[in-house]
C-alpha cells in the first residue's frame, strides 16, 4: 500500500494558477497533466517513481527508454512540483506567445528527449572523468531540465545589463541561469546538478547549434520573430 502524497502545495498551485492571467493553451496542457499525474487523478495505474526515474543504467543497459520521457512529467513531491510548475507557467505564458502554440508543443517536445539525452550523456562522462558507479545509478525526475532549457531562451534577448545578486554580486543578465545552477545545488543538494546543466546545454544547443533548424523543421514552417510584437492568438 503506497503512502499517501502530500497534496498542500499542488492545492496551493492550482489556487495561483487560477488567479493569475490566462495561461496559453500548450502551457496551461503541460501543467494539468503534470498536477494529474501527481494527483494519481480517476485512479489510474501510475507507475511508482523508481520505475521511471532517469538513469544511465536503465536507459542504456536495460532499454527503457520510455524514462527520457516519464521521468520529466513525475515528481518526488508537492513542493517539487510546485517550484517547476510556477517557474514553467513563467516561462511557457512568454514563449508561447512568442512562438506560438504549435512551435512551442514541438519545442517542448524535442527539447525533453534532447534534455533526457544530455542527462545521460553528462553522467556517462562524469563516470569516466570521477571512476565511480554513482553517476550511471543515480536517478532523476522532474521537468526542471527542460526548465533551464526554456530559460537559456528566455533570457537570450534580454537587454545587455547587470543583474545584481544579493546587492553585491553582479553578473550580465544573459547568463543568470549559470548563477541559477549553481544556487540552486548549494541550496538544494538533492537536486539533479546533472539534469539541471542538461537543460542548459540544450538551450544553448538550440540558440548556436542544430536544435533550432530541427524544430522549424518538425514544425513545418520558418519561424519568424520580431521584437515587441506578439501574435494576437496563440498560432503561428
Amino acid at each position: 500500500m503506497r503512502r499517501e502524497k502530500p497534496k498542500n502545495a499542488v492545492f496551493l498551485l492550482i489556487s495561483q494558477l487560477l488567479s493569475s492571467d490566462q495561461l496559453p493553451p500548450v502551457t496551461l496542457a503541460v501543467i494539468a497533466l503534470n498536477i494529474c499525474i501527481y494527483l494519481e487523478v480517476l485512479h489510474l495505474s501510475f507507475p511508482a517513481i523508481r520505475s521511471v526515474c532517469l538513469s544511465y543504467n536503465n536507459v542504456i543497459h536495460n532499454q527503457q527508454w520510455k524514462r527520457l520521457i516519464l521521468s520529466s512529467i513525475f515528481h518526488g513531491d508537492d513542493w517539487h512540483l510546485y517550484y517547476n510548475m510556477i517557474s514553467f507557467s513563467v516561462k511557457g505564458r512568454s514563449l508561447e506567445r512568442r512562438y506560438g502554440s504549435h512551435y512551442f508543443a514541438i519545442l517542448l517536445s524535442l527539447f525533453t528527449i534532447s534534455t533526457g539525452l544530455m542527462y545521460l550523456l553528462i553522467e556517462l562522462l562524469s563516470f569516466k572523468i570521477l571512476e565511480t558507479s554513482y553517476s550511471l545509478e543515480s536517478c532523476a525526475v522532474g521537468f526542471s531540465g527542460v526548465i533551464f532549457a526554456l530559460k537559456v531562451l528566455t533570457t537570450h534577448d534580454l537587454p545587455n545589463g547587470p543583474i545584481y545578486i544579493f546587492g553585491c554580486i553582479t553578473i550580465p543578465s544573459k547568463y543568470t541561469y549559470w548563477f541559477e545552477l549553481i544556487i540552486i545545488s548549494v541550496l538544494t543538494p538533492n537536486a539533479s546538478f546533472a539534469g539541471h546543466l542538461a537543460g542548459i546545454v540544450v538551450g544553448l544547443l538550440y540558440i548556436y547549434g542544430p536544435l533550432k533548424p530541427l524544430v522549424d523543421y518538425l514544425s513545418g514552417v520558418e519561424m519568424i520573430f520580431r521584437v515587441n510584437r506578439r501574435p494576437r492568438f496563440y498560432t503561428r
